[in-house]
């Protein structure tokens, strides 16, 4: 079915175009518009694969819609209908696939659709198409955000971006996935420093583009439009963070030995902070708040681990939250507890030399009087101290 979309500006015109086509067969007409800024507006919320285009409307110019349409997306197939001929050769410099004179027929309108049809079935074999739709990608936001097509395979690959904003307008909807974000609201912070009509004209571009990305790739995403405002739709566990949030935000992060393994499953989806090498000035809100939710993660799993006296998986969760914050000192009296138990009286001393030169070094100060103590208690005292207190 050629999905098909009739722009210009008389309306009696258009509906005898309409009729035509609809005598032709395996054509769905999906809108009729009077102005080109509409049916723009139709190609960003829907696939479509002709636009036929009138070349002289009061007030707005064919050629010159046609070269937005293209610069959208060169995949779809241009047709002018016009009763002008001398536009043909400027019209074929945009490689449209047919310039028809007025008034037309629907003979001559069937080889269009002929020519068209012929075009689509020398697409991808129906084999790919299948394997295409089996296909699952995701979305990988901790560290530098990338869409990994086909995620199950053995090899996979990151999705290739034209541009850096299309790429983090995509980022930006995964961000936002699944909840409505306004034109004017992406805009603020994907495109600060243009006008509304220049930023809305690369909005417009990127979105498409982003349109076909995810109609090729055959997963169950959905970008919609409406009332002004952009949503992706995800319906699933589809990137990282959607993984980490899941269980972070369960309201019951009990560790149990039944429930460790998939803890430390999740805390090993933690590569990096939250599109931390991106550097998105909108995104900052949410990596300071993932990293939280990170240290906790940490600190509840190191005081399993502890409980079961794995002292050496306890001091892999702590120098994890320490990479992520070296400044806070119930981690690092915790680390002076481990190193207690393990009877790792080298390690306790240089751990806490190095704390202390850390916090005269970055921040002008000395350890609180209860590290200074704890480490004076272990380090010369009973080694064995109450295992409570760890």
């Amino acid at each position: 079915m050629v999905r098909v979309i009739l722009v210009g500006d008389e309306q009696p015109a258009l509906d005898l175009l309409e009729k035509l086509l609809i005598t032709i067969g395996n054509i769905e007409i999906v809108g009729m518009f009077t102005k080109p800024d509409e049916a723009i507006n139709k190609l960003l919320q829907e696939r479509i694969n002709v636009v036929f285009l009138d070349i002289e409307m009061s007030g707005s110019n064919g050629i010159e819609a046609a070269k937005h349409i293209k610069a959208i997306d060169p995949g779809i197939d241009v047709v002018f209908v016009t009763a002008y001929h001398h536009y043909a050769v400027e019209a074929f410099e945009l490689n449209v696939i047919d310039y028809v004179l007025k008034p037309t027929t629907a003979e001559r309108l069937s080889k269009t659709i002929a020519r068209i049809t012929l075009k689509q079935s020398a697409g991808k074999p129906e084999k790919f198409k299948k394997e295409r739709q089996t296909r699952k990608s995701q979305f990988i936001c901790f560290g530098r955000f990338e869409w990994i097509r086909d995620a199950n395979a053995e090899l996979t690959f990151p999705v290739k971006w034209r541009t850096s904003k299309e790429r983090e307008l995509m980022a930006y909807l995964v961000h936002h996935r699944n909840t409505f974000v306004t034109k004017e609201k992406i805009l603020e912070d994907i495109w600060p420093n243009l006008n509304m009509e220049k930023g809305t004209r690369f909005l417009h571009t990127c979105i498409y583009k982003i349109r076909r990305k995810i109609a090729s790739d055959g997963d169950n995403y959905k970008l919609e439009f409406h009332n002004n405002c952009y949503r992706l739709e995800t319906r699933g566990r589809e990137s990282d963070v959607a993984e980490f949030e899941r269980v972070i935000t369960s309201g019951e992060m009990v560790i149990t030995p039944d429930s460790i393994g998939e803890f430390a499953k999740i805390a090993n989806l933690y590569k990096s902070n939250y599109l931390e090498e991106d550097g998105f000035a909108w995104a900052r809100q949410a990596q300071e708040k993932f990293k939280s939710d990170y240290i906790e993660l940490m600190r509840r799993m190191a005081d399993y681990y502890l409980s079961v006296q794995n002292y050496r998986a306890a001091e892999h969760c702590l120098r994890s939250t320490l990479l992520q914050n070296p400044f806070l000192d119930d981690i690092n009296e915790r680390m002076l507890r481990i190193y207690a138990k393990m009877g790792d009286r080298l390690s306790m001393q240089q751990h806490y030399e190095r704390f202390t030169k850390l916090l005269q070094e970055e921040l002008g100060t000395t350890p609180l009087k209860s590290t200074v103590q704890l480490f004076s208690e272990l380090y010369y005292g009973d080694d064995n101290d109450d295992e409570s207190k760890a």
